[in-house]
């Protein structure tokens, strides 16, 4: 611990969790928090704070940050659901002739509710931006991001869901959403009927992030089936064009079953382009997994190789009730929880791994600057019952609060009984 987390805060604090444990750290803490930032960690003296938090030798621990969700569709599921990856694209357009701006805002207001009360500190959403839906799914999420500021950031994504060929309105309305404020654009290009027009789909997004200097966050290798090679794809357009460190990429799951040898090669381009990957497994596990009785595949592409090659892998939760996935709960620990399961996380160190998936890795994704457990960190932080990874992972009954800037923010809490 440092000399400056020893010395003594501010005589008046706004908030001090006491009795809290730390990862990385042996013992028992206070922890003191004024003007939104953490002032002093320790045996925190001071009588004066405008909150106390009793910890009760609960984990304290950095906010959460779900890197890549939808949440424009959100609890749409009622309107129309599918139960294969082509049947929703099949039927998204009639889902979304349904939207209002009204409409989604109430529904994405529902779920930052969830969000803002499991931990969720930051998300990142893919909004479409189509013919079918206009700018309407745009409007709403923004109007649904601005009731909830100061409770959980939103960072929004324009995506042209229904294509860039296929959708010749699309490039407009992305340039619009673009100059509405948004600061990323993304892309699907295996919605494309051919090779030809993914190459297109690519390069007409790099073309528009060029444009107007926004970074790219793009939906690649999306199925499960090898001869897919849009990963491959965004990466040499990125190096080509000189784009290193400006670029995500989604899903990735055909990565998982290339020949090793090919896998290979185009992580590697991954690593030379700079392009940080995120993984969807809670949706994923279900949506993907072949066509037999028998799943396989199951959509958390090469999580570990891509750690080891030193790409920055994080995990996000994709859909919540919607026509692509049926559950969900807006629950972080269960995006870790299930990463650790369908990667084949196993060992302690890979444990901790899961969890920064959801948390330091996303945030440095985001930009998000001070996101830790420390002096001069922002104070976003979640207080947990559980006393470590495991019994955070294993979803004990108990009470995690979520504190947003100093300020608490929301928490859930459980309880079990029995008649014994």
């Amino acid at each position: 611990m440092s000399d400056q987390s020893q010395a003594s805060g501010p005589s008046q604090l706004d908030l001090l969790i006491t009795d809290s444990r730390l990862l990385d750290r042996d013992g028992r803490f206070d922890i003191g928090i004024a003007g939104g930032r953490i002032v002093e960690i320790g045996q925190v003296s001071t009588s004066s704070a405008a909150r106390r938090i009793d910890a009760k030798g609960g984990l304290v621990t950095t906010s959460f940050v779900d890197p890549h969700f939808h949440l424009d569709k959100v609890l749409s599921r009622d309107y129309v659901g599918a139960l294969t990856y082509s049947e929703a694209f099949a039927r998204a357009r009639e889902a979304k002739a349904n939207f209002t701006v009204a409409d989604v805002e109430a529904r994405v207001c529902k779920a930052l509710d969830l969000a803002v009360a499991q931990g969720l500190g930051a998300i990142r959403s893919q909004v479409d931006v189509d013919f079918a839906t206009g700018l309407v799914s745009l409007e709403g999420v923004m109007r649904a991001r601005e009731r909830f500021s100061g409770l959980i950031d939103v960072e929004v994504v324009a995506f042209p869901q229904e294509g860039i060929v296929t959708d010749p309105k699309a490039p407009d309305l992305l340039r619009e959403a673009l100059r509405m404020g948004i600061r990323l654009v993304g892309g699907l290009p295996e919605f494309e009927a051919n090779v030809e027009d993914q190459k297109t789909h690519v390069r007409t997004i790099l073309d528009i992030a060029e444009e107007f200097d926004a970074h790219i966050d793009m939906h690649c290798d999306y199925t499960d089936l090898p001869h897919f090679k849009t990963l491959e794809m965004l990466a040499d357009m990125v190096i080509e064009r000189g784009l290193q460190g400006r670029a995500t990429a989604d899903h990735c799951c055909a990565l998982a079953v290339y020949p090793d040898d090919e896998a290979a090669r185009v992580i590697d381009k991954v690593v030379q382009a700079g392009i940080s990957v995120i993984i969807l497994p809670i949706a994923n596990l279900q949506m993907l997994g072949g066509n037999g009785i028998t799943p396989v595949n199951r959509g958390s592409s090469r999580a570990r190789e891509l750690l080891a090659a030193g790409v920055n892998v994080s995990a996000g939760a994709d859909n919540m009730y919607d026509i692509w996935f049926r559950f969900n709960r807006m629950d972080p620990v269960d995006t870790a929880y299930m990463t650790c399961l369908s990667t084949g996380m196993r060992t302690n160190a890979e444990v901790r791994e899961a969890f920064d998936m959801t948390t330091s890795r996303p945030a440095r994704l985001l930009g998000i600057e001070g996101h830790g457990v420390d002096v001069g960190c922002r104070a976003d932080l979640v207080v947990h019952t559980a006393a470590n990874l495991v019994d955070m992972f294993r979803n004990v009954p108990g009470r995690r609060c979520h504190i947003k800037g100093g300020r608490l923010v929301g928490g859930v809490e459980g309880s079990t009984w029995t008649a014994r």
